[in-house]
């Protein structure tokens, strides 16, 4: 092929503009002249034929490509994009295929990149993210094509291609940078970022730098690596306002309230459950899943003629199913269980409550099938009851007739009734037809009302994707034990339709068997074909009937069903021990670093000071009974009490030895062994070793027999019967399986009915998807703010001079621990109130912007309905973090600035639960 059909080929590629094309040749590329005119041009003259191919960026980049004679966008075309060179400064290969292999395609093909562009499919490069582009506009934002927009429209409007790059900023700082908006984006990617320039007033380089020395040792552009790394590793974006220290008063006096209004409460609950509902808006949307393959009956009759099932003498399963006209529905679905045979011996039981369309007649034709057929409607309840009656199986089945099970589901809910003979009922994954989750299980709050756990999200996230109790399965497909109803299978009272699949549950419940989501099993539903014919008012009256009587009948059960237990983490550090007179002087307590906290920048309160147990000593019974008693006050179940066992030594264990002998404070709590080396970098020093955490066989003996002896108080905290331990950091234990076997063995020895071992989602643990049970443990509970801090995007006035500490933002935060997926094994939910330990590391704390009780309570109540849809029995934890880490900023107990608005927070939020 010559060089000028080459040329022709390139300029022929989807990559370039025909409207640009033909405004700068005059002509269409099917015009072999205006090839030749482009040719003829010196390269510099070469017109721009593609708003996402910059010449100057390609060449300046490329220096390979410099001194040939070759076109530099023919090049790309033929070869760049296959070398992942960038074309063009916010759109870079490597870092698209770096994310997502396939996203280009193997080998990268120019159609695959401009779908990407055009569709949104993924961020060009870390110097732009489409879904930020689109938030920023707001409703402006045009359906598609960010990137394209951003080009043709709003950088000329002062956009910013990534919230912390200002192009007009960053031009009139630098005497080098082009005066040009664009020009100046080219500069700082090929340029600014690499030297570490500031890219606007909100990030300067040279401070990321300074900050993280590992960022300045790979010597990576700063900003790149914070949009790409840093942000999501927790890290700060420092801007040049942190040297611009002015010692100004800020915020309320020393120990003096904060003034806050109603409407300032009101504002803040509302701004939080707005983040909250835009972040689970914006989850719901980016799920994308696949369409199961369903079979749709073009011809009833023939269909209809070709189902046989096989007649069985003693069937062990019967399948009912109620129908009311919807015909080809109900042939669709009797094709999918001929599709996917069950195993088991079963018959097949449609119930007709005198359907109305003629092609009712095509049932009565099916082989095999038992057709209870009734002579006038009854109604669904009636329906189902009737043909109830004439089911022969030990097990049934309840199937919509609007729905499609997937090969092997029937036989994996009879296999999961034949397992567990505590189970009474089961019920399967029901996804819509267009592939989201519709059911995994379904959970009923106090007043009745129900909802489906998953509804509209990803079927295959972990957290769907594994067997669990549940307080009920919708009647959509419910397989159950025949014996275990009685006579009728609904109870009347609910007539005509509505609750009765969660009434039948309650009574398995109330017999002491169990109700469980069995995830393999997967049936499609087309979701109340028939029920949507029916007028909504009518709908909602006969609903919040229903759910009245639900409420009459199981109320006493369900609010015990829906209790939740809150358990706070809570610190011994307040009182004075040798170690500590030794190592920080004498008399120090947590104490000592709280009174001398100042704050760091405008509106960061500090210092916290206590109000109502004042600076109390935890080597007293007293203030251990005011805290028993406040914590009972609000709602607080108990404390998860830090315990340091260094196998050497014993540290601070003085309260906990208080409450054992002193039997009647009301002090309930379990242990969490926080195993962890103790050093000076504690409050911002070195990281000197203080106390070393052994793992040899005396230290592990001795923790647990530590626990041993504990628990066999009756306040110690239990989950079903089994005494709690959490173990602070788990994978730092050299053999954590083995630790586990030992303390089960050892709880055993001593009486008990086992231990419920838990570890914290901290440190090293925090997003590592470590199933408990690969460990040996029983569940986990979350940590936060560990390992999903959002930080802080608004600069602040720093105060303190030399403070370079990290700010971050509440709200997003608290979404973020809110919307991560639910995870495949036991996760107990936990909150904080805020977070601040300048304290501690004065120059270098962190703490939380935007922390206020109202947004706390709305964290609450979000944690509980998470409760509600993966948790059941005793096993209903929330934890809080925490009780007393006054030097962490993150306590409930009363403060000067607060007051008690941290435990009336948390106190109303669990109320507001306990009846909606």
């Amino acid at each position: 092929m010559s060089q000028m059909q080459r040329l022709h080929r390139a300029l022929c590629s989807v990559f370039v503009d025909e409207g640009l094309y033909r405004q700068a040749l005059g002509g269409g590329r099917a015009d072999l002249g205006t090839v030749l005119r482009y040719a003829r041009l010196r390269p510099q003259e070469r017109p721009a034929l593609s708003p996402y191919f910059d010449r100057a960026f390609y060449l300046a980049t490329n220096p390979d490509l410099a001194q040939t004679d070759e076109d530099a966008l023919q090049h790309f075309i033929e070869h760049g994009l296959g070398e992942l060179r960038a074309p063009h400064p916010l759109i870079d290969p490597y870092f698209i295929a770096s994310n997502d292999a396939h996203a280009l395609g193997a080998p990268p093909r120019i159609e695959a990149l401009c779908e990407l562009l055009a569709y949104d499919l993924a961020a060009p490069s870390p110097y732009f993210d489409p879904q930020e582009y689109r938030d920023r506009l707001g409703p402006a934002a045009p359906a598609q094509g960010m990137l394209g927009h951003f080009l043709r429209e709003g950088l000329a409007a002062g956009e910013r291609p990534n919230a912390f790059f200002d192009a007009a900023w960053y031009s009139a700082r630098y005497d080098d940078v082009p005066r040009d908006a664009y020009g100046a984006v080219r500069h700082f990617v090929i340029l600014g970022d690499l030297e570490g320039r500031a890219a606007g007033p909100q990030f300067d380089g040279q401070l990321y730098r300074a900050r993280y020395p590992d960022v300045a040792d790979a010597g990576v552009p700063p900003l790149r690596h914070f949009l790409q790394h840093g942000r999501d590793e927790g890290r700060q974006a420092p801007s040049e306002t942190r040297a611009a220290a002015r010692p100004v008063p800020v915020g309320p006096g020393f120990g003096e309230a904060l003034a806050v209004s109603p409407a300032e409460m009101l504002r803040t609950a509302a701004e939080m459950r707005a983040v909250l509902e835009t972040a689970g808006l914006r989850a719901k949307e980016a799920v994308r899943v696949s369409a199961p393959q369903l079979g749709r009956s073009t011809d009833l009759a023939a269909t209809a003629a070709g189902l046989a099932f096989p007649a069985v003498a003693a069937p062990r399963l019967s399948i009912l199913i109620p129908v009311f006209n919807e015909i080809d529905y109900t042939i669709d679905c009797l094709a999918a269980i001929a599709r996917a045979m069950p195993a088991v011996a079963f018959e097949v039981v449609l119930a007709d409550d005198a359907s109305t369309a003629p092609e009712a007649a095509l049932l009565g034709e099916i082989a095999g099938a038992v057709l209870v057929r009734q002579e006038r409607n009854i109604g669904f309840i009636g329906n189902c009851n009737a043909a109830f009656a004439a089911c022969r199986g030990e097990l049934v089945l309840l199937l919509n007739n609007d729905t499609q099970p997937l090969p092997g589901a029937i036989d994996r809910l009879v296999a999961a009734l034949d397992e567990d003979a505590g189970l009474g009922a089961v019920g399967p994954k029901i996804i819509y037809p267009n592939g989201r989750l519709q059911e995994a299980g379904c959970f009923l709050r106090p007043n009745g009302e129900s909802g489906m756990v998953g509804l509209f999200r990803d079927p295959a996230e972990p957290g769907f994707c594994r067997d669990r109790d549940v307080a009920y399965c919708s009647g959509a497909a419910l397989a159950f034990r025949r014996a275990a109803v009685g006579a009728a299978l609904f109870d009347a009272a609910f007539r005509p339709a509505y609750c009765e699949d969660a009434d039948l549950c309650l009574r398995f419940i109330a017999a002491g068997l169990r109700v469980r989501y069995v995830h393999a099993a997967v049936v499609v539903h087309h979701l109340s074909v028939s029920n949507n014919r029916q007028p909504m008012a009518g709908k909602l009256r006969t609903i919040r009937r229903n759910q009245q009587r639900l409420v009459e009948r199981w109320g006493a059960m369900l609010a015990r069903m829906d209790r939740v237990r809150v358990l706070a983490f809570h610190l011994p550090q307040f009182h004075a021990t040798p170690e500590n007179d030794l190592w920080w002087g004498p008399g120090f307590t947590e104490w000592t670093n709280v009174v001398r906290a100042q704050p760091s920048h405008a509106g960061h309160y500090q210092p916290h000071l206590p109000t109502d147990l004042g600076f109390y000593d935890l080597a007293g019974a007293e203030a251990l009974r005011r805290q028993a008693a406040l914590a009972a006050r609000y709602g607080v179940e108990g404390f998860c009490v830090y315990h340091y066992n260094f196998g050497a030594r014993r540290v601070l264990s003085r309260p906990l030895e208080i409450v054992r002998a002193n039997p009647d404070i009301p002090f309930h709590w379990c242990l969490c062994w926080a195993n962890e080396n103790w050093t000076r970098h504690w409050d911002g020093g070195t990281r000197e070793i203080l106390l070393e955490q052994r793992y040899d066989a005396e230290t592990l003996t001795g923790v647990i027999a530590d626990a041993v002896e504990q628990a066999a108080d009756p306040r110690y905290l239990r989950v079903n019967g089994k005494p709690i331990l959490l173990v602070y950091r788990p994978l730092l234990l050299p053999d954590p399986g083995g630790f586990a076997a030992q303390c089960r063995a050892a709880f055993a020895r001593a009486g008990h009915d086992g231990v419920h071992l838990v570890y914290v989602e901290s440190m090293e643990a925090v997003d590592r998807g470590v199933r408990p049970d690969d460990l040996g443990f029983d569940a986990c509970v979350e940590f936060p703010p560990h390992g999903r801090a959002v930080p802080a995007s608004r600069p602040a006035e720093i105060i303190k001079p030399g403070w370079s500490g990290y700010r971050y933002d509440y709200p997003a935060t608290v979404s973020a621990f809110v919307a991560r997926d639910a995870v495949a094994y036991t996760r107990y939910p936990a909150v904080f109130p805020s977070w601040d330990n300048t304290p501690r590391q004065p120059l270098f704390g962190t703490s939380f912007d935007a922390a206020t009780p109202e947004a706390f309570g709305i964290y609450v109540e979000e944690k509980i309905e998470e409760i509600r849809r993966f948790l059941m029995g005793e096993e209903r934890l929330l934890f809080v973090n925490a009780w007393n880490e006054w030097a962490e900023g993150a306590h409930l107990e009363p403060d000067s600035g607060h007051g008690h608005r941290w435990l009336e927070a948390l106190r109303d939020a669990v109320a507001a639960k306990s009846w909606a």
